[in-house]
């Protein structure tokens, strides 16, 4: 008779508890972006300015020149890698630790190539967290979830900043 062995899976310990899932994630991403794209929007950012200037709105047109500003600097800017990792006692998103809990729920929208995220509802008044999964197994993932977390399975969709991020190509 042969002795079967039984494999025990170890996990690191980190300072916040047994970590069991890790992975990289970019800050944020960066669409591809065509020059009519460009083109596009500096058109719409032009005839918005324009209008707010005959309306006599000009918090409004600095508002629209600073957004412009911003969409160039993160054009040119390359995003930082950030370590996700579940442990036991919570979530670690670079170097922000959100026990258990603080968040109210999760989901998971898994539909690849298109979107592979994963969403916390936090307790507080902070708008929802989404973390881009990557190639996590998402199964692996909501099963280790379920253990300490609510699953909010009647949310199906990203959320509104997310969706408008992925058309816009922001």
């Amino acid at each position: 008779m042969t002795a079967r062995k039984r494999s025990k899976k170890k996990y690191e310990k980190g300072p916040f508890g047994n970590i069991y899932l890790e992975w990289n994630m970019s800050e944020f991403s960066q669409p591809q972006r065509t020059a009519w794209w460009y083109f596009v929007m500096i058109g719409i950012a032009i005839f918005l300015i324009i209008y707010s200037i005959f309306s006599a709105n000009f918090l409004f047109a600095l508002i629209i020149i600073m957004v412009v500003f911003i969409i160039l600097i993160k054009t040119f800017e390359q995003p930082r890698k950030l370590k996700v990792q579940i442990t036991d006692n919570g979530v670690i998103i670079g170097n922000q630790y959100i026990r258990y809990e603080q968040i109210n729920a999760f989901w998971l929208i898994y539909d690849p190539p298109v979107v592979k995220k994963l969403f916390f509802s936090l307790k507080t008044f902070m708008p929802d967290i989404s973390v881009d999964l990557d190639n996590i197994n998402p199964v692996a993932l909501r099963k280790r979830l379920l253990k300490y977390l609510d699953e909010d399975l009647e949310k199906e969709y990203q959320t509104i900043d997310d969706q408008l991020e992925t058309i816009l190509k922001l």
